[in-house]
């Protein structure tokens, strides 16, 4: 098994200036990428979400993307890009089987009748559970992600439809307040053990998760937020317990890093290359 990079070079998601930019930015820094996609600018804006039809097309490439490295064996990682490229990465293997875990400063359970900005980068996780824009899920098609395979970690900034659309599903979110009362091991271990229950794992990792003062290169930075150690460390053992099968880390602007952001990033691809050859190699040896 080898790790496949598929890097989405799109902000239209968030509406950010930097956010597409950061697959050039790692090339200039030696990663390389098996693929990678670029929106047609030239979509058309229809129904009120910005860049409604732009967005759905990356995500439909992103998906059959997606889905051919998995055919092949393969472990896909994704790099945005904005938070709404999930909804391809994600929607490319619909298993009731596998747990999703959305680490972020937000929810992203908007629908296009709660959100106020009307970006699609706050909705992806409720266009998988199949409330969404009708574009996207086209896309995502049934079956939709249930609530039981669902965990959110490093929670700090809700809309108050998203907190009532959240406990309405009945989807376990940990808040940053939980982290700092209850200590990150022992939040941890409850992720650990959401994820237990499934054969699969997909990791969806936001880098404005992280506080802004380790990590200042995000588009939508929420102050108090985890110290870069922790999802690092939740990602290491994820890895070790459980059986991940893809992952996306999104939202890092190079426009607004200072380098602190790079480093998470490319020690976060370094922890993941690391467990999926040690993965390999455990099923040679088996063989």
């Amino acid at each position: 098994m080898f790790v496949k990079m598929i890097g989405v070079a799109m902000n239209q998601g968030c509406d950010i200036e930097g956010t597409q930019l950061a697959t050039a930015f790692l090339k200039s820094h030696g990663i390389e990428f098996e693929e990678e996609i670029f929106p047609d600018i030239e979509l058309s804006e229809k129904n009120g979400i910005k860049h409604g039809e732009l967005i759905a097309d990356v995500c439909m490439r992103l998906k059959h993307k997606v889905k051919e490295v998995l055919m092949n064996r393969e472990f896909p990682l994704i790099i945005g890009g904005d938070h709404s490229l999930a909804m391809g990465s994600i929607s490319a293997n619909m298993r009731a089987d596998r747990a999703v875990l959305w680490i972020d400063a937000h929810g992203d359970v908007n629908t296009p009748e709660t959100s106020i900005t009307k970006r699609a980068h706050g909705m992806p996780l409720a266009s998988l559970m199949g409330y969404g824009d009708m574009r996207f899920l086209d896309i995502i098609e049934p079956p939709f992600l249930q609530s039981k395979q669902i965990i959110l970690f490093g929670i700090r900034s809700l809309d108050d439809p998203e907190v009532e659309f959240l406990q309405q599903q009945g989807i376990r979110y940990i808040t940053m307040d939980e982290i700092n009362e209850k200590g990150e091991q022992s939040c941890i271990e409850e992720v650990l053990g959401h994820c237990k229950q499934f054969a699969h794992t997909h990791i969806s990792f936001d880098l404005d998760s992280i506080d802004p003062a380790y990590c200042p290169g995000v588009s939508t930075p929420v102050v108090r937020g985890l110290h870069p150690s922790v999802p690092l460390n939740l990602i290491d053992q994820l890895f070790k317990t459980v059986s991940v099968s893809s992952m996306d880390i999104v939202e890092f602007n190079p426009l607004l890093d200072n380098g602190d952001g790079m480093t998470i990033l490319k020690e976060t691809l370094k922890i993941v290359n690391r467990k999926v050859n040690e993965v390999t190699y455990a099923l040679n040896i088996e063989e």
